[in-house]
């Protein structure tokens, strides 16, 4: 089993949002030493600016993704059974670096790309925010097919710097065992509101939008998705396919 992370901040492992995460997977690994996983920082990676060329969803290729790191994440997102994106709160919402590397996965969100994956969101902030940052991740990850399944958070003040280090480790060991029975398959991924409504609205998109969303529309049609009525279906598949 392999898990990979993602966290929106420039400061490494000085982000407090990193060291929350790293303490979850830390846990985890305690729990099941097989457990792998990649914890990336926006400022571990190379990640350029999206240029809005629509050629990932012309083409289906993103012509960044072979003069960055980009690619890279992608491979490993894909092979991975557990998502974490997480982001320090920066101005009510979540960092800047987080959105660059959003912005990159546009094709994705219109292509259920990793349906059937569990996902955590992780947050850190010195006051509010919390609330609007897991939000709007758990949008994200509903539009690349993410089942959100548990969320960790705590407050820090400067780099390096937890409020309440106990706390925080508390919190990190909850959601650790939380999120565990998903990734041994003892808890399964289902549906839900938010991913039904995902689903429909791709599936609007692709059906009238083919002409302009040439490759988003091929890929619901090599893949079968097309035929489908919801997103249940789409796990009943991935589910006989594993």
């Amino acid at each position: 089993m392999r898990i990979f992370g993602f966290i929106g901040s420039p400061l490494k492992n000085k982000s407090n949002t990193y060291t929350l995460t790293k303490m979850m997977l830390d846990k985890l690994q305690d729990i099941d030493g097989n457990l792998k996983y990649d914890l990336f920082t926006a400022e571990d990676v190379n990640i350029m600016s999206c240029k809005g060329c629509w050629s990932c969803m012309s083409s289906g290729f993103c012509p960044l993704d072979e003069r960055d790191d980009m690619g890279v994440l992608k491979k490993k997102m894909l092979e991975s059974n557990l998502i974490i994106w997480g982001s320090p709160v920066y101005a009510m919402q979540v960092s800047g670096q987080m959105k660059t590397f959003l912005d990159r996965l546009a094709h994705w969100y219109h292509t259920l790309r990793l349906a059937g994956k569990p996902g955590v969101t992780v947050s850190t902030t010195a006051g509010s925010g919390l609330e609007e940052v897991h939000g709007y991740l758990r949008v994200v990850l509903n539009a690349t097919g993410v089942k959100v399944v548990s969320t960790l958070d705590t407050f820090g003040t400067l780099p390096g710097t937890l409020v309440n280090h106990e706390n925080a480790l508390k919190s990190a060991n909850k959601v650790a065992y939380e999120i565990y029975p998903f990734l041994t398959g003892e808890k399964p991924i289902t549906s839900d509101k938010g991913l039904e409504e995902t689903f429909q609205a791709n599936k609007i998109k692709v059906t009238y939008g083919a002409e302009v969303l040439v490759a988003d529309r091929r890929y619901w049609e090599e893949n079968g998705i097309l035929e489908m009525n919801s997103f249940n279906e789409l796990l009943q598949k991935i589910k006989q396919k594993s």
